[in-house]
């Protein structure tokens, strides 16, 4: 039985107390799975509110080096990328691909939704591993081995609350 997201009011309620006081609310206020996650992002020291100034993230020479060494992976995932690209285009969405570390290898999306991801490092190189991102899809669902959706305030930086996510670990072929 999963448990039910909590509503926009409340998730402001449980950052505030989180920010005030430096406890995760359990139980009514948010789920143990975000509440995990929120202390996770809390002790690689991340702040909500915080700039990300020394975030990870590749450069072309890396990234490229990085997707020759996931050549295969990227080559099997293209092609379901560009199914689901095409069931959700023109929805202000994207579709991505990242390794096991949180490395986003590719993106395909809309335009005009692309330049916005860009603004929050949203971008192939990138990484959304949870202790450079806090509590995200990517992240959450590596550290958590599942999948999971993290939708608006669920993020832990606030800056990420416009975005709604899912996202599924690969284990095997």
């Amino acid at each position: 039985m999963t448990q039910q997201k909590p509503a926009r009011s409340t998730l402001r309620r449980a950052r505030d107390l989180m920010l005030e006081r430096g406890e995760i609310p359990l139980g009514h206020l948010v789920t143990t799975l975000l509440a995990r996650s929120w202390r996770r992002s809390v002790e690689a020291g991340l702040a909500p509110d915080g700039r990300l100034t020394d975030a990870w993230r590749l450069d072309d020479h890396e990234l490229a080096q990085v997707r020759q060494q996931r050549r295969d992976l990227i080559a099997h995932a293209r092609p379901v990328m560009e199914y689901l690209h095409q069931q959700t285009r023109s929805s202000g969405s994207m579709v991505t691909l990242a390794d096991d570390r949180g490395v986003l290898l590719q993106a395909l999306g809309d335009p005009d939704f692309l330049t916005r991801a860009e603004r929050v490092a949203l971008s192939p190189g990138a990484s959304w591993h949870e202790r450079d991102r806090g509590t995200n899809a990517i992240g959450t669902a590596l550290a958590e081995a599942r999948p999971l959706v993290v939708h608006g305030g669920e993020h832990f930086l606030e800056r990420n609350g416009f975005l709604s996510c899912a996202a599924a670990p690969l284990f095997a072929p």
